[in-house]
């Protein structure tokens, strides 16, 4: 975990007795290498190498709704320890990317209302990945509902829609996948707007890798903040950063 030095003393002993000693000390020096992909591309793994760490695979968050929108949920992850690989092997990286609003809902009322569109997976693994069930696959993030459509399931949820009516939140996936996708995987579900009570209620936000979305309030109150991502130091060995947060 960190460079350490370790004194000791050796000391020679013949048989009359006559006796030395001399001081010795060892010091390992820690190293510290990571790789990061913002594109899909190919990790080359280096030669003797035979685990990794610690793999952090994120996938693309989800887009926010519009017209009473909820939030993009954000994309699954999956942090997994000690992955095996082969030396001198290759590993595949695909990079997902985020949602937009291709998907076309027109509200009554306002022809621009779009439901956000999921994220895109983000894989970290050949078929399969060497010592793995699967290859580590991290799952879009759910879109944000807009009036009239609801928000959709992803790694993790989007939030759901305001305006009028009860609207839930979208499914976190990311958990219930299969393999080491789902048993080292993080995901929650998106807010939702719980009260039908009556008009100008605000939309949910969109679940984190690290808490679920929130639940958008009443007439005057807040729409729901996204739900919080998770803190990992593998950037650096030392500073934690937060990933896959939710939208508002």
């Amino acid at each position: 975990a960190a460079t350490t030095t370790s004194n000791f003393v050796l000391r020679a002993v013949d048989a009359a007795s006559n006796t030395t000693s001399r001081a010795f000390s060892i010091t390992v020096t820690r190293i510290f290498t990571s790789t990061s992909f913002t594109s899909s591309g190919t990790f080359a793994v280096p030669s003797g190498v035979t685990n990794l760490s610690s793999v952090l695979v994120v996938a693309g968050g989800g887009a926010g709704g519009t017209h009473h929108g909820g939030g993009g949920g954000a994309g699954g992850l999956v942090f997994m320890p000690d992955v095996p690989v082969s030396p001198g092997g290759t590993v595949a990286i695909v990079v997902g990317c985020g949602g937009g609003q291709p998907n076309n809902f027109p509200a009554p009322d306002n022809p621009s209302g779009q439901q956000g569109a999921s994220g895109s997976d983000s894989i970290f693994g050949n078929s399969p990945s060497p010592g793995t069930t699967n290859p580590l696959t991290a799952k879009g993030g759910g879109g944000g509902g807009a009036a009239p459509g609801n928000a959709l399931s992803g790694g993790s949820g989007g939030g759901g829609r305001g305006s009028t009516g009860c609207s839930p939140g979208g499914t976190a996936t990311q958990p219930t996948q299969s393999g080491d996708s789902g048993a080292y995987g993080f995901g929650n579900n998106g807010g939702a707007v719980p009260n039908p009570l009556g008009p100008n209620y605000r939309a949910g936000g969109g679940g984190g890798a690290g808490a679920v979305g929130l639940n958008g309030g009443g007439p005057g109150g807040q729409s729901g903040q996204g739900g919080a991502g998770r803190a990992y130091t593998i950037a650096d060995g030392t500073s934690p950063v937060y990933y896959a947060g939710g939208g508002g």
